[in-house]
């Protein structure tokens, strides 16, 4: 047998007495791994089991306004006033100006004041209709404080803060395919979620609509001014039909009760079972081969320090 062989060899036999030593390692802390995995896992359990379910209720949308070039003359000052750049022929649709909506401070302050929504998240009863895993909520009423709920929110600062909390849980998005507009909203409490929805689109549709009420009327004043104190009989003419076709769009928006759309499918209270997190399952097992591997780092790493004293 050549040298090149014996080395070979050699360096084999090196790798598995390796092996071996590790694996008496792990052996040996086999007691320290079990304890750190066991004391992780129960405090995650703790943790997930103080978690309330979240709860998500939507409101399905169908838009109506398939003009757009009238959607935009409607829709330039809101644009505007929005930050929104729409281009000479672009149009904003009904998603886009509800999320114009909901990164707007002011409405978004104007909303939760007038709904006294700061009102229903500091009071004492917001955790009433939670639901807890096992229907226990005994870990959770041990860590929550009840004294701060009894304090109103007033500083700009915390209204702020509720504004970015309410901003999170709010999701409107819309299908591509369909051009439907899916608006949601998640909260712990399953009964207020829906009426969030409901409220939102209330208060968005009527700020949408007041302010494109204004842009037709400040149009319709325009044309009518240019009507009178035109004389020749085509251009009265072709200015009647303009006038006539803001006239039917300042119609068609009075009579729809969402902006520029139909409802399909109200907000609903969720089922119980319907929860959208926490993935409870998922925590546990992440938990569990985490705390494995911290433990098999902590036994090497405790090895370690042993046999550097030693040396």
């Amino acid at each position: 047998m050549n040298n090149t062989q014996l080395e070979k060899n050699h360096y084999i036999e090196e790798d598995e007495i390796d092996l071996r030593e590790l694996w008496q390692t792990v052996k040996s802390g086999k007691k320290l791994i079990f304890i750190v995995t066991t004391t992780i896992v129960i405090l995650t359990l703790i943790y997930a089991l103080s978690l309330p379910n979240s709860y998500k209720a939507s409101a399905v949308l169908i838009p109506t306004s398939d003009d757009k070039s009238s959607a935009l003359g409607g829709l330039g000052g809101l644009a505007a006033m929005a930050g929104v750049s729409l281009g000479g022929s672009a149009s904003m649709t009904p998603d886009v100006a509800f999320n114009s909506l909901l990164v707007n401070n002011n409405f978004m302050k104007n909303f939760i004041q007038s709904n006294k929504i700061n009102l229903h998240y500091n009071s004492e009863d917001i955790d009433k209709n939670y639901v807890f895993a096992l229907n226990f909520r005994g870990i959770y009423n041990l860590f929550t404080s009840k004294k701060n709920l009894n304090e109103l929110r007033n500083s700009e600062k915390e209204l702020y803060d509720l504004i970015l909390n309410i901003r999170k849980r709010f999701s409107i998005d819309a299908d591509k395919k369909s051009g439907l507009i899916t608006i949601s909203y998640n909260d712990e409490d399953r009964v207020y979620a829906p009426k969030m929805v409901d409220m939102f689109l209330k208060d968005a549709s009527s700020y949408l609509v007041k302010n494109n009420l204004n842009n037709i009327n400040t149009r319709l004043q325009y044309f009518e001014k240019e009507m009178a104190q035109t004389e020749g009989f085509e251009l009265r003419q072709s200015l009647s039909e303009i006038i006539s076709k803001i006239v039917q769009e300042k119609v068609m928006m009075q009579s729809k009760q969402y902006y520029q759309c139909d409802l399909l499918t109200p907000a609903q209270e969720p089922y119980i079972q319907d929860k959208t997190k926490p993935k409870r399952g998922l925590m546990l097992v992440v938990s569990f081969v985490t705390s494995i591997i911290l433990g098999i780092f902590l036994v090497f790493f405790l090895n370690f320090i042993r046999d550097e004293k030693q040396q």
